[in-house]
């Protein structure tokens, strides 16, 4: 699902060409860059009231939070991101809702779980009457733009729905070597032309009140430079260069934003898909499991004002709450329907807001297999257990006590057969649900579209 992939030395032009932002504790160049007025937590409550508040919402796909420095990781691989998350807000205990790009993308997009959602397998559409956040912030006036480069978010999966503008970007803008033709395990291209884009786009509507989405793919196709080789060479080393990579590229589209004046009136908001597993527990990549490594992801709010201590919540959240949150932020009436809850109230009035303490992960391992039955696996986490059902497994439940054993090795299923049982229940009542919107259109894919997405490092059989 992933691979080392090495850029030829003429690339690390490309740093100094661009003139990134640098957020370090120890080059504070971002004092003099950051323009927002100081604010406090509880001013996120009032932006509902303000008509100009825009919204740039970037996804970094594959990004796993404990790979960030912005999340305490010993290797400085977001210098940006600490900045911006040492003035803002983040998320420590944050879930995604699959390992797999277009199922879990579903669910982020629409708040619902995967079993209410129904986009479970490589054939499955965003229908036409789901209404998406492109659509509700397009009914509110916002100019809507999504720029994207990964294929499972393509527009014939629906995932296009709303937005007057929903592209990727052409690969013009990056140096020849980070053109290289598209081939297996790789797609054409780079973030760069990404951001430029983006930075076109931000010029060009600055006097308007807009929703930009970003979906960076260098992360989960470990590109880097030269000059942001820093941590070694081995699989999981490159994958550290390519996040410290793309937060130089984060670096440079926040610059703009204050170059041009429209932090003041912007929420910048960062998530993930999915993380990447580097053997942890006998896989590489994603897509094939729910272990902690595959949807432990990041989520900061960068508020359109800087606070002089950045907040850490503490509390479970979930990517189907991160719509939930934004509409409650935006003052922007958002979908009934919605697994996910908004989480300002925890915010702004100190208040718990969910009913029951758990995150729910949910894969079908058979995803990528025309015509073959459900391989379902369901990761449930509830207070300090988290339980993992795989109807393949030969060894039965796992459980983990993720107080005692954060990183889900030692399964301790044998000694809690109570809890055992009662947490394969809530499985069973999850996996009852209803689907929100009705079961999911299916379209079949073209060769074309299969060799996109196999470029991408998925097997799918047709």
């Amino acid at each position: 699902m992933a691979r080392d992939t090495r850029i030829s030395a003429g690339a690390a032009l490309l740093v100094w060409l661009l003139g990134l932002l640098a957020c370090s504790a120890e080059r504070p160049a971002e004092v003099d860059v950051d323009q927002r007025d100081e604010g406090v937590l509880e001013d996120l409550g009032a932006l509902a009231a303000r008509d100009d508040v825009n919204l740039l919402y970037i996804v970094v796909d594959t990004l796993r939070s404990d790979r960030m420095s912005a999340y305490g990781y010993d290797r400085e691989t977001t210098p940006n991101l600490d900045y911006f998350a040492r003035t803002g807000i983040r998320f420590d205990d944050h879930w995604a809702q699959s390992s797999w790009t277009k199922a879990s993308m579903a669910s982020l997009w629409m708040g619902l779980y995967p079993e209410r959602t129904q986009i479970l397998d490589h054939r499955d559409v965003v229908g036409p009457d789901v209404e998406m956040p492109a659509e509700v912030l397009g009914d509110a006036g916002f100019v809507t733009a999504g720029l994207w480069r990964n294929g499972w978010i393509a527009p014939n999966f629906g995932f296009g729905q709303g937005f007057e503008v929903y592209a990727s970007p052409a690969a013009q803008q990056s140096p020849v070597e980070m053109r290289q033709p598209a081939r297996a395990g790789r797609i054409d291209g780079t973030d760069i032309d990404l951001v430029f884009s983006a930075i076109e786009f931000l010029r060009a509507n600055g006097d308007r009140r807009w929703f930009l989405y970003l979906h960076m793919m260098d992360v989960h196709q470990y590109i880097t430079t030269p000059d942001n080789a820093l941590f070694g060479s081995t699989y999981s080393d490159a994958y550290d260069n390519s996040i410290r990579w793309t937060d130089d590229q984060i670096g440079m589209i926040m610059e703009e934003l204050h170059a041009l004046d429209l932090a003041r009136k912007t929420l910048v908001v960062l998530v993930s898909d999915h993380g990447e597993a580097f053997g942890e527990h006998g896989a590489e990549g994603h897509a094939r499991d729910v272990f902690r490594e595959v949807v432990r992801t990041p989520f900061l709010i960068i508020p359109p004002f800087k606070m002089t201590t950045g907040i850490r919540v503490p509390f479970l959240s979930e990517n189907v709450d991160v719509w939930p949150t934004l509409y409650d932020i935006l003052g922007v009436r958002g979908v009934d329907r919605a697994d996910g809850v908004s989480l300002l109230p925890i915010l702004v009035e100190r208040r718990p807001v969910r009913e029951e303490d758990v995150t729910i992960s949910h894969l079908d391992a058979a995803w990528g297999r025309k015509d073959t039955e459900p391989i379902t696996i369901v990761g449930l986490r509830r207070g300090s257990f988290r339980f993992i059902h795989d109807s393949r497994s030969p060894d039965g439940p796992l459980l983990f006590d993720l107080e005692q054993d954060p990183s889900e090795a030692d399964n301790v299923a044998s000694a809690y057969s109570a809890e055992v049982s009662s947490l394969r229940a809530r499985v069973d009542q999850y996996l009852d649900l209803e689907p929100a919107w009705g079961e999911a259109p299916q379209i079949e894919l073209d060769e074309m579209h299969l060799r996109q997405l196999r470029a991408l490092g998925y097997s799918i059989e047709e």
